[in-house]
């Protein structure tokens, strides 16, 4: 596990209302702007898209009926570690199994088969209360804007039912997993994948975050699913397992880079200023205190009088209009332009426009209360290429393997063509890459492949994993009954996996490891302790 844890219509006509969206975003907040023309601005994206072919529609309404998950799997961490042999998990499979939570993952699934994106399903929930279905709302499961609608402080209520249906998914997984269906198993986590994917494409941080954080653990646990089958049953069919792999591809609909910058929270900001700013002049002392105190106090109403004192009060030290334009343009500018250059360019390391204007540098209260760290985006899509690459190559070292008469691959690149066209780079490996063209995921066999004893005699490979839990690392000695999978990891370094760490953050000396998936390793642990009961 991780730290940080359509029908057929015009080709070019959700295209369309993106660029439009993404054109609007990038100007200075003018004079004349409407509060509201911002709140049209960001649902516009969405006015394209048929209403057959929301997947809001079809999955948001039996949200309203899932049940909630057994205390064994209240979390999501728990639904992922639980085996379907512990006593405790016979409660998590009947409710997995009830009507209300089957109907979802159907609607899941219904909703996830396309991978042609332009004619898949869209996630096209609109913002505010106007927009949206009034069923949605009375069941609040909208994103709430407030009154009057203020993008800066929406509130997406139906992230945390989406939440359950993350442990829904773990848990089916599992339960398939233990009736012998692996296969089945995989296929229910990649359908989570893909809805995880359309999410990536929504326009506020807290959206585009939690698609991107579910995705990354959608794919290690699709690889835990194939780990446990691997070490257990070897009930997996290889022809089906060659087709979800090839479901999995980074070609199409899963692919990363088109994940365009998320533009709601920059709309958001300017909305801001355009309500509470004179255009060209100073802050509008009538407004600026009870729209900022609002704005703080969207979920805690009894706060606003005292926000509202303590806001005019500082009404007089703001920067004017065209300095607050100026500035936050430069911020969310910067966010953009990182965006869409290399992992390790040198960019990166200098300071952030964001960083610049934090609450200690004082006249800049509008940007501060309305601009969350979208910076933290970027390690997330990191980390999912990551992920993404490493469980395709993963699942297809594991086809090989049955391929060979449960023999492992002699190198990385015997699993092509068959399972794979061509073997995908490590988006860690820059140096490499920079060398030699693409280089792929360092792959080798304990004991196989690793160095001899002074005897000349094969020995366990020791290799020290860094879990949620850093002050407890595992240690393991790996012998050739498994394979190890690794990336570079985030010091764009060959390690030797001798100690990993699956992070963003720069760790040096360590690797990111895809097989054993960490997951797995983790379980395997709290077992052998008799933590996980």
């Amino acid at each position: 596990m991780h730290d940080l844890i359509r029908p057929v219509f015009s080709r070019s006509g959700i295209a369309l209302a993106l660029a439009g969206t993404l054109i609007g975003a990038v100007t200075l907040v003018a004079p004349t702007a409407r509060a509201d023309d911002f709140v049209d601005r960001v649902n516009g994206v969405y006015k394209p898209i048929p209403t057959e072919r929301r997947s809001d529609l079809i999955l948001l309404p039996l949200l309203e009926k899932i049940t909630p998950p057994p205390p064994a799997v209240a979390t999501l961490e728990q639904a992922a570690i639980v085996p379907a042999d512990l006593p405790t998990f016979s409660q998590a499979a009947a409710w997995s199994s009830a009507a209300p939570q089957q109907a979802v993952l159907k609607a899941l699934h219904d909703v996830t088969q396309e991978k042609d994106w332009r004619r898949a399903y869209v996630f096209g929930l609109p913002y505010g209360v106007e927009e949206a279905p009034p069923a949605i709302v009375r069941a609040r499961l909208h994103s709430e804007l407030g009154d009057p609608p203020t993008l800066a402080a929406a509130q997406h209520h139906y992230l945390a039912p989406l939440d359950r249906v993350a442990i829904l998914v773990n848990v089916e997984a599992t339960r398939l997993l233990g009736e012998g269906k692996p296969n089945d198993a995989i296929e229910v986590l990649t359908d989570w994948a893909f809805f995880c994917r359309s999410m990536c494409d929504r326009q506020f941080l807290a959206e585009v975050s939690w698609g991107l954080r579910n995705l990354i653990q959608a794919q290690e646990r699709i690889r835990d699913v194939a780990y446990t089958d691997l070490r257990g049953a070897r009930a997996l069919n290889t022809a089906r397992l060659l087709t979800q792999i090839k479901r999995l591809a980074n070609d199409d609909y899963l692919d990363l880079g088109r994940i365009t910058f998320p533009t709601g929270d920059r709309a958001g900001t300017e909305q801001m200023i355009a309500r509470v700013y004179v255009p060209r002049g100073r802050v509008d002392d009538r407004i600026f205190g009870p729209a900022m105190a609002r704005l703080g106090s969207s979920q805690h109403p009894l706060r606003l009088f005292s926000e509202t004192a303590r806001w005019r009060q500082s009404a007089g030290s703001q920067v004017d209009w065209d300095t607050v334009s100026r500035t936050s343009k430069g911020v969310y500018d910067d966010w953009a332009g990182r965006w869409i250059v290399e992992w390790f360019d040198r960019r990166h390391v200098q300071v952030t426009e964001w960083e610049k204007i934090q609450p200690s540098i004082s006249g800049y209260a509008v940007i501060q209360a309305t601009t969350p760290d979208l910076g933290a985006l970027r390690p997330l899509r990191q980390l999912a290429k990551v992920e993404g690459v490493g469980t395709r190559t993963a699942l297809a070292v594991v086809g090989a393997t049955y391929d060979r008469g449960n023999q492992y691959p002699p190198q990385l690149s015997a699993v092509r063509p068959r399972w794979v066209p061509a073997l995908e780079d490590d988006p860690y490996n820059v140096t490499a890459r920079q060398a030699e063209g693409k280089p792929p995921l360092e792959y080798f066999v304990p004991m196989r492949n690793t160095p001899r004893n002074a005897l000349n005699e094969p020995e366990p490979y020791e290799v020290s994993v860094v879990t949620n839990d850093p002050a407890h690392p595992l240690v393991l000695r790996l012998k050739d009954d498994s394979f190890v999978l690794y990336s570079w990891g985030s010091d764009n370094a060959k390690n030797l996996a001798r100690r990993t760490q699956n992070t963003a953050a720069v760790v040096q000396g360590a690797d990111y490891l895809i097989w054993p998936p960490v997951v797995s390793l983790q379980r395997q642990n709290m077992i052998d302790l008799g933590t996980l009961r």
